[in-house]
């Protein structure tokens, strides 16, 4: 990872955990008072949601930064929305750990392991899932931001939301072919890991259509990198590091891009994708500091991280 990405998560990494530990603290009070079995849950939701690379927060907050060129940020509103992001993102993993029959999550028990009834382990995730997904829209509604704003964003964050359901049913279905494992990687992945969050936070920043526009394509690409990284990590990558099995996929039947079409082409897609994102920087024009060179390292570190 080089210098400049470095800086920017340094400089954000710290609050998002704090306002994601937070936020699940309160949940955890809020559920108490109901059931220890639904604190059970929810306990395993917060020692799930430590760790990992906060990508779509940095996403969140370097989308607002760019549509607000403003050195003084609404800092706590902003932290809130990219904090959501990492929740609704928890929601989704745990879902997909039981969808893919995964154990383990960042070297922990996936929910789906700490129930000795599957069934019981199959309906506890997808539940546990849909708890962040009405948390996030809790914490949207409740930004101390304009309020047209607010629901602009909302709009953004209901659409993608939607699509990464209709991506994972078709992942579900495993039916992938040449088409549907396309679909799959937009909707599924790349979609709600890099454009969503970007155009999140540039909504939130007050961005005009054509920059919306712009960091769409650009997130879009930058998704197609994050996700067939994804799949050959799944596949060829080396599991100290990744904190899961490696293997997996080939071994459920379940069709990747990887799976699919292998190691070589899998590593040339990703380089054509990579390189069309980092054209993409070069339309985007009077962006703010260093956001065109973070936007660059985010292609590089992207396209070859080992986690």
């Amino acid at each position: 990872m080089n210098k400049l990405l470095e800086e920017f998560i340094a400089k954000y990494k710290e609050l998002v955990d704090r306002e994601i530990a937070g936020e699940l603290e309160r949940r955890l009070v809020e559920v108490k008072s109901i059931s220890p079995q639904l604190l059970k849950i929810v306990e395993a939701m917060k020692e799930l949601s430590v760790g990992g690379k906060r990508m779509r927060a940095m996403l969140t907050i370097l989308g607002y930064e760019i549509a607000r060129a403003d050195d003084n940020p609404p800092l706590q509103d902003i932290v809130k929305s990219a904090a959501m992001m990492e929740i609704f993102h928890l929601g989704l993993l745990i879902q997909d750990d039981f969808m893919d029959n995964d154990t383990l999550r960042r070297g922990v028990k996936t929910m789906l392991a700490r129930y000795d009834d599957r069934h019981k382990a199959d309906f506890v995730s997808m539940l546990a899932g849909d708890y962040t997904f009405g948390w996030g829209i809790e914490i949207l509604s409740d930004l101390k931001m304009d309020p047209k704003i607010v629901i602009e964003a909302m709009k953004v964050w209901g659409k993608y939301f939607t699509r990464v359901g209709y991506g994972q049913t078709l992942d579900g279905l495993a039916i992938a072919d040449e088409t549907t494992i396309q679909q799959i990687l937009e909707m599924k992945s790349g979609e709600y890991s890099c454009v969503l969050p970007l155009l999140l936070g540039a909504t939130l920043g007050g961005a005009k259509p054509e920059m919306i526009e712009n960091l769409k394509k650009y997130g879009m690409e930058l998704g197609y990198v994050f996700q067939l990284r994804d799949d050959w990590l799944g596949e060829y990558g080396d599991s100290e590091k990744t904190g899961k099995p490696v293997g997996n996929d080939s071994r459920e039947g379940k069709h990747t891009y990887a799976t699919m079409n292998g190691k070589e082409k899998t590593e040339q897609v990703i380089k054509e994708h990579m390189s069309k994102a980092r054209s993409l920087t070069s339309g985007l024009l009077s962006l703010p500091g260093d956001s065109r060179k973070v936007m660059e390292e985010l292609v590089a570190w992207m396209g070859t991280r080992e986690n």
